[in-house]
């Protein structure tokens, strides 16, 4: 878990006191709430797919599980609030996970995405923390896309708007 041992090594090396997981993947962030489980210093938060990959999810700090089928409204309606629980928290630093499987037309993942929704996402994930003052780490991942070039340009807008942020 990449994740995992960036976080350990800036803990470790005191470049942060504490840090956030933003994980935004289509599957659950089982590996990062498994291994953060009582380490106070990080708070993990993933919103995915209720009905996936993992079968069996370690509890996150907070989890959304969204029905198959979630659009972009009402996913979006949910990151809000995400938002604005992990901002509480006042981590030094989140490492955001940029997952492009939400998509549409994702073969493993059944959210209902669009590719603006997506961006509109990634938009409001990196103005809230720039309003916040609180620096981020992005991480693409997932993406299967019946088109790759779909997958490319989710992940081609994520950097793009963490750019404009």
């Amino acid at each position: 878990n990449d994740v995992a041992v960036a976080i350990r090594r800036a803990l470790g090396a005191r470049l942060a006191g504490s840090a956030a997981v933003l994980d935004l993947d289509v599957h659950q962030g089982n590996g990062t709430a498994a291994i953060f489980a009582g380490d106070r210093r990080v708070y993990t938060a993933s919103i995915h797919e209720a009905d996936t990959y993992p079968y069996v999810k370690p509890p996150s700090a907070l989890d959304v599980g969204l029905p198959r089928g979630t659009n972009d409204d009402e996913y979006l309606a949910h990151l809000d609030g995400v938002l604005a629980r992990l901002l509480e928290q006042l981590p030094d630093v989140v490492f955001y996970l940029a997952g492009a499987d939400p998509y549409m037309d994702d073969q493993l993942g059944r959210l209902r995405l669009s590719l603006d929704g997506l961006r509109r996402r990634d938009r409001r994930v990196f103005a809230a923390l720039r309003a916040a003052g609180v620096p981020v780490v992005v991480v693409l991942a997932g993406g299967y896309a019946r088109q790759v070039e779909d997958t490319v340009k989710i992940h081609v807008a994520t950097i793009a708007e963490a750019a404009a942020a």
